[in-house]
């Protein structure tokens, strides 16, 4: 019974604290939702293939390393400060480049760049946390796995998604921006933030003894890139709510949008509130057909934006043609 308890204990700690931080990152993309296949698969992406990728590399690597540097804790400080950010940064942000290869036009903004990025983190933080729970019960227990998970899925929570969050960054600047030294530098930047800030958090923990003050790098180092980046995606949401607002106002103007729903759109509490009423009335197919309405609407609205910094792009034109008439004939079903 008490193995039982303690696996449970241990894939509750592992799985429920990385779950509650994806769902807060996602309320966070508030106008336009992203496919929900994608966001499963960038975390499934993160939890098993690049894991499995990060440990052949980093064996690979720490043989050579542990039969040449001496002292021991000198060979722990290179592999974990120097080889696992090597090894694990460029197998979590592959899913990012394959995201920019084959679903590039779900890619509208830094703030999708910092979602997918960190939903990688989060499924790589929930494989590790479980591996490292289920040794921490073999010698400590149930005791054991809440001590570790009081570091590793609350104080340090977030440090995956952080670093990842980094490269998924840089994709989306070389997504969105119109500059060639932007397109080339940014992915090259934000893996290399990435790195880095994962390096000084393995260094402030393999350093930490039983003082552990030098955990105190790790927390700086973590919390410091944390709330940089949410002021990115605090910033990027007002940027996307400032986008709905001008582009879409040219379609009210020409007749294709009401002005009632472009006041509507532009305020996320008012979409739910909208939504809500629906839904408490029992009508489940306005309830869908308002959500993919404003979905539909806040997509042409970045589409626009999009076509100002890419002018002529024939595959955006295309695009919005698209999404004006979806948009119509919606309109038209819920009368």
């Amino acid at each position: 019974m008490e193995t039982l308890i303690g696996l449970a204990a241990v894939l509750t700690m592992a799985f429920v604290p990385m779950v509650v931080y994806a769902l807060v990152l996602w309320w966070f993309d508030r106008y336009e939702k992203e496919p929900l296949g994608l966001i499963l698969a960038s975390f499934l992406w993160g939890a098993v293939p690049a894991v499995i990728f990060s440990i052949i590399a980093q064996v690979l690597l720490d043989v050579p390393l542990y039969l040449f540097v001496q002292p021991s804790l000198g060979a722990d400080l290179v592999s974990a400060s120097i080889i696992a950010p090597l090894t694990e940064e460029p197998f979590k942000a592959l899913a990012l480049l394959l995201l920019l290869l084959f679903f590039r036009r779900e890619i509208d903004s830094p703030l999708d760049g910092i979602l997918y990025g960190a939903l990688v983190g989060f499924g790589f933080a929930t494989t590790e946390n479980t591996l490292y729970f289920l040794e921490a019960f073999g010698w400590g227990g149930i005791g054991g796995v809440l001590r570790l998970a009081l570091y590793r899925a609350f104080i340090f929570g977030l440090n995956h998604a952080l670093f990842t969050g980094c490269s998924g960054l840089g994709i989306a600047l070389a997504r969105t921006s119109p500059r060639w030294p932007v397109k080339i530098a940014a992915p090259i930047v934000g893996l290399g933030a990435g790195m880095v800030f994962h390096g000084l958090h393995n260094a402030g923990a393999t350093l930490a003894g039983p003082s552990r003050w030098p955990l105190l790098i790790s927390i700086l180092s973590d919390w410091t890139g944390v709330v940089l980046l949410l002021a990115i995606i605090v910033w990027t949401s007002l940027r996307e709510r400032i986008w709905i607002v001008r582009y879409l106002r040219d379609e009210v103007a020409e007749g294709r949008l009401p002005a009632s729903d472009h006041l509507l759109i532009q305020s996320y509490w008012r979409r739910v509130l909208e939504r809500t009423k629906a839904l408490l009335r029992g009508d489940l197919a306005r309830w869908w057909r308002l959500g993919r309405y404003y979905r539909l609407a806040t997509e042409l609205a970045f589409a626009k934006h999009r076509l100002d910094a890419f002018p002529g792009e024939p595959d955006t034109v295309r695009q919005i043609d698209r999404l004006r008439r979806q948009l119509a004939e919606l309109r038209d079903q819920m009368g």
